[in-house]
């Protein structure tokens, strides 16, 4: 198809940018929900790298919550919490959801 729009006159930026960047968003658009899926869910990062207890993530919240209690889990804090924490995900996914579907059947087209 690039070579195509070559021979029907595009510069290289207008190849991209008409015919390259429509094929390839579902793949970007999955790429970029796996990274704030991972960068969300990541615990030895934050807990390496960050210092003060106050900019921790939720991930590490939750764990320092359960090890300070000293056996007394308060669950029903701690299972909001973990529901609050898991929304965004879920929320996202589910807005991505159709660029997944858009790209398995785009993937199997002969051409």
């Amino acid at each position: 198809m690039d070579e195509a729009a070559t021979i029907d006159g595009c510069n290289s930026f207008e190849i991209l940018i008409r015919v390259l960047l429509p094929i390839i968003k579902p793949a970007i658009i999955t790429v970029m929900l796996f990274q704030f899926l991972w960068s969300m869910n990541d615990f030895m990062g934050p807990l390496i790298y960050i210092s003060s207890v106050g900019k921790y993530p939720v991930p590490i919240a939750l764990k320092m919550a359960i090890d300070t209690t000293m056996g007394n889990f308060e669950w029903n804090k701690i299972i909001a919490v973990s529901i609050i924490t898991l929304l965004p995900s879920i929320i996202i996914f589910f807005a991505a959801q159709k660029y997944f579907v858009e790209g398995i059947a785009t993937s199997g087209l002969k051409g």
